[in-house]
């Protein structure tokens, strides 16, 4: 079997609804993993997990609001009970607001603020307390955070999204897409540790 399968995995992928979410969750998916779709679009997301079952492979959809610590124990709860197992997190919910410096609006810096960064934070705490030993699954696993090539690269009328992107760099030093996903979630990547991981297209050189 190749060491980039994933049989037998369970992962729950947030902003799984659409996007690169809905991408990252197809290709889990397809290397064997049984994906828990979590994310606040409930249509949405309840129509990709439905194209992800209808491929063959095994997925659900749960509410999850990132910045809520019921919501993250609730979809925790409900993806252990529902794949019988919880050990990939993809903290990949995230939103983007766009102004010039001169013009941010505070709401809507402290909603990027409150989902890109208090939502990772609570990710890692969930998925952590879920995999250790003791646990509710107990058995260890992966927590693949997404940040942005905003995190490191200067664009205009994003300074408020850049800065929640590096944080949730520094939360975790990786970065990464659907490939590098399945990547860092199976056994060729059991000696990577804390590392950052561009996928920019070479756009960071």
């Amino acid at each position: 079997m190749s060491v980039f399968q994933l049989n037998g995995r369970t992962a729950l992928v947030t902003g799984g609804a659409r996007g690169l979410g809905a991408g990252m969750a197809q290709a889990l998916a397809a290397a064997g993993a049984a994906v828990m779709i979590g994310d606040i679009l409930e249509d949405a997301g309840r129509k990709t997990a439905q194209a992800i079952t209808a491929t063959g492979a095994q997925a659900a959809f749960v509410p999850l609001d990132v910045t809520d610590e019921a919501s993250w124990l609730a979809a925790v709860s409900v993806t252990h009970a529902t794949f019988g197992g919880f050990d990939i997190l993809i903290n990949n919910a995230g939103v983007e607001e766009t102004a010039l410096v001169s013009e941010i609006d505070v709401e809507a810096l402290r909603r990027m603020l409150d989902v890109n960064i208090v939502g990772t934070a609570l990710g890692l705490k969930h998925a952590f307390r879920a995999m250790r030993p003791g646990g509710l699954a107990g058995k260890g696993g992966a927590v693949v955070n997404v940040a942005s090539v905003a995190a490191t690269i200067a664009f205009p009328a994003i300074a408020g999204y850049s800065a929640t992107k590096s944080a949730v760099d520094r939360l975790t030093r990786v970065a990464d897409m659907a490939d590098a996903v399945v990547f860092l979630c199976s056994e060729a990547s059991r000696f990577v540790t804390g590392a950052g991981l561009p996928v920019d297209g070479g756009m960071g050189m």
